[in-house]
């Protein structure tokens, strides 16, 4: 009989595989489904021949071979659940590589690496006719191995299952419960053998049965599924929870409670039809469980004969702002509405639709049915989606479109007959929010238990899609001001940038001033020179600097000579200005500080002086240090600034005295000084000059940015 069902459950899922590969092996969930398919269809033939051997050589041979084919399969398996229905699957292999590595090379190396601890004895006959095999050290770790892959892999599949709705759910439901029943069976059998520290063959029963009643749901599921051409994506919620190890733990004690009761009361009956029986009510538990149909009738049965509200309205909208409110993408939004609007209404296929802001384009941004993909290739423009936006514009009620016909439903669902051929769009509901139609809901006919709508189910749609229009118009909103303020981040900062520019443009222009009259002076063309290439060498690091613009700035500390990086200023100054540059360079310690960033600073400081000082009278620059602080000082004698115009408009961008300033140069300098967390402090009198103090502290401990 063992052999019977070996053959003919090895020949079933032969000719499955054969399916697959010729519909679609392109798909590397696929591909991986194929080879579990070939390796569960192969081991089974080993299992017919095993259990059909009279001599034990020849089971032990039989037994050997099988286990080297099955080795494969937990690796195998574990790849097939982390690929299976997951868009973006690469993420999910390059998170598991480590682990399923692991699973694909231990269980061979136990088999392989202590053959002589694996079988303790040679196989003896059991009370079935059957042959036991004495597992040892390397057998225990083997079957253990097979446990955990086990729960690994259900554990996959029921993230997958759960993070499904509406239509894509019920195309994967089988494939995952014909999965689950053959890692259920590894889980019988791996703990009977780690419990009996022997391998019973006479319980390999269980083997064959599951994996024929597993590739009837997996004909099932693949007519559903199109061939595994779905994709799920998976919340950070449903990756975090999961009930596999629950449902694993109840499984392996209702087994032992079975064992004890047959000990007890009952040695002659067989323990492995006990567990057969477990297996299949587990089985038809979770089939009913699943049940989409069962649960809607059940809710319905309540609401007509205890005269209960099919909804409870609070809770219902107080569940749609729990899963909603922590949202920030459009996306991300409507993909939630979508499957909350299909699990509360009972119907497969939700499609959520916005519109741009001339209402002239259709994007499809959340479904419980397309992928993202997909998504891309049924967005629509033209006169048929200007037609049916116009027509939506002013209206909020529900259209039914068996009752009114548009040409943009009808040319939707011949792009995609494959899924609107059975189930056709039933519905479109408006997005409306400020009186602004912002995109539109539809759902097909494919609701459970086929009733339509009715008025308490139109109310609650309503509610919905009232607080999705509201959300999708606020999130644009923000993102509006987003860009808005990006836009002026990168104008202020090309303000930085040109300004830059323009204080070495006037350098360069006082050179050129004083050219003619000290062109044959051979020190002042060397001075030139090397002042025209610094100038270039700088003119290129702001472009490069200017190509990547980015809102923060970006320090780069090392441990450095203030004063160095004063005199190295001030000496470039005097080459191109009038005004006389006094110093008092007092010993500093070395500091911690951006030198291109806080020459800037001086820089800004010193052009300020020269231009206050109209090309009259001294300019003094100080270094001082404190237990703190290390302090430049920049004095003039100009014509100084009010108290209301430092207090009020002195650091604020695009605000100068100058008649060609651009009013950047001193909110620069303070953005770069707090940056390295000092501060500048200003003292002037109208008429009297003015001094800038900036304050660096001695110690930084981290890099800064602003």
């Amino acid at each position: 009989m063992l052999s019977t069902l070996s053959y003919a459950a090895a020949i079933l899922t032969a000719l499955l595989a054969c399916v697959v590969a010729v519909k679609d092996r392109r798909s590397f969930a696929n591909r991986a489904f194929i080879a579990a398919l070939a390796l569960l269809s192969l081991g089974e033939v080993f299992r017919g021949l095993g259990a059909g051997a009279i001599s034990a050589d020849d089971a032990l041979f039989w037994q050997w071979a099988r286990m080297a084919c099955v080795s494969l399969l937990p690796g195998t398996c574990l790849l097939f659940s982390v690929t299976f229905a997951r868009a973006e699957y690469s993420t999910y292999l390059a998170r598991w590589k480590y682990v399923i590595a692991a699973v694909f090379v231990l269980p061979p190396l136990a088999l392989i690496l202590r053959p002589g601890l694996f079988f303790t004895a040679p196989p003896m006959r059991g009370t079935s006719d059957q042959f036991v095999f004495p597992l040892g050290t390397a057998g225990k770790t083997f079957y253990l191995l097979f446990l955990l892959s086990a729960v690994l892999v259900l554990a996959n599949l029921e993230r997958t299952l759960r993070a499904s709705t509406g239509r894509i759910r019920w195309q994967i439901k089988f494939i995952v419960l014909g999965m689950s029943g053959i890692c259920a069976v590894w889980i019988y059998t791996s703990s009977q053998a780690l419990i009996y520290s022997a391998l019973d063959t006479s319980l390999s029963i269980l083997n064959p049965a599951v994996l024929f009643i597993a590739s009837v749901f997996f004909v099932w599921g693949l007519m559903r599924s199109r061939f595994l051409n779905v994709d799920v994506y998976l919340s950070r919620t449903t990756i975090q929870y999961s009930l596999t190890a629950l449902m694993a733990g109840i499984y392996l004690v209702a087994l032992g409670l079975l064992a004890y009761q047959v000990r007890v009361f009952d040695s002659r009956w067989p323990l492995h039809l006990d567990a057969l029986l477990v297996l299949l009510a587990l089985a038809g538990l979770a089939m009913f469980l699943l049940s989409d149909r069962l649960q809607e009738r059940i809710k319905r049965f309540v609401t007509r004969h205890f005269r209960r509200p099919l909804y409870d309205y609070r809770r219902a909208w107080m569940e749609l702002n729990e899963k909603t409110n922590s949202l920030a993408g459009v996306y991300d939004l409507c993909t939630a509405v979508a499957r909350i609007v299909s699990q509360t209404f009972g119907i497969l296929s939700v499609n959520i639709w916005l519109c741009d802001e001339a209402t002239e384009r259709l994007s499809l941004m959340g479904s419980t049915v397309f992928t993202r993909g997909q998504a891309r290739e049924l967005e629509r423009s033209g006169r048929p989606v200007a037609a049916l936006l116009q027509a939506l514009q002013k209206g909020t009620a529900l259209i039914d479109l068996e009752k009114k016909n548009y040409a943009w439903a009808n040319e939707i669902m011949l792009a995609k007959p494959e899924y609107f051929g059975e189930f056709r769009m039933r519905y479109i509901l408006p997005l409306q929010a400020g009186g602004q139609l912002v995109g539109i809901m539809t759902l097909n006919s494919d609701r459970v238990g086929k009733a339509p709508l009715s008025l308490e189910d139109e109310a609650l749609l309503h509610a919905y899609a009232a607080q999705l229009a509201a959300r999708v118009l606020q999130l644009r909103m923000a993102e509006s001001q987003r860009r808005a303020q990006e836009v002026e981040a990168f104008q202020n900062a090309s303000a930085f940038f040109v300004h830059d520019l323009k204080n070495l443009a006037s350098r360069l222009s006082l050179t050129m001033q004083n050219l003619p009259a000290y062109f044959d002076n051979p020190e002042f063309r060397g001075d030139a020179l090397k002042l025209i290439g610094e100038s270039v060498v700088k003119i290129d690091e702001t472009c490069s600097r200017l190509s990547s613009l980015k809102q923060k700035l970006e320090l780069r500390i090392v441990d450095a000579d203030l004063n160095e990086l004063v005199t190295r200023t001030l000496d470039e100054f005097e080459k191109g200005v009038n005004v006389p540059l006094l110093r008092d360079l007092q010993t500093l310690p070395r500091v911690a500080l951006d030198p291109e960033q806080v020459q800037k600073v001086l820089t800004n400081l010193v052009w300020n002086a020269v231009d206050a000082s109209g090309g009259k009278g001294t300019i003094r620059v100080e270094t001082s240090a404190t237990n703190h602080h290390v302090q430049i000082s920049v004095t003039d004698d100009g014509c100084g600034m009010s108290q209301e115009f430092i207090e009020n408009l002195l650091f604020r961008p695009f605000r100068t005295t100058k008649k060609r300033g651009m009013g950047i140069g001193l909110y620069q300098s303070k953005m770069i000084v707090e940056a390295h967390h000092g501060r500048i402090d200003v003292v002037s009198q109208e008429g009297q000059g003015t001094t800038f103090r900036v304050l660096l502290p001695l110690q930084q401990t981290e890099k800064a940015n602003l």
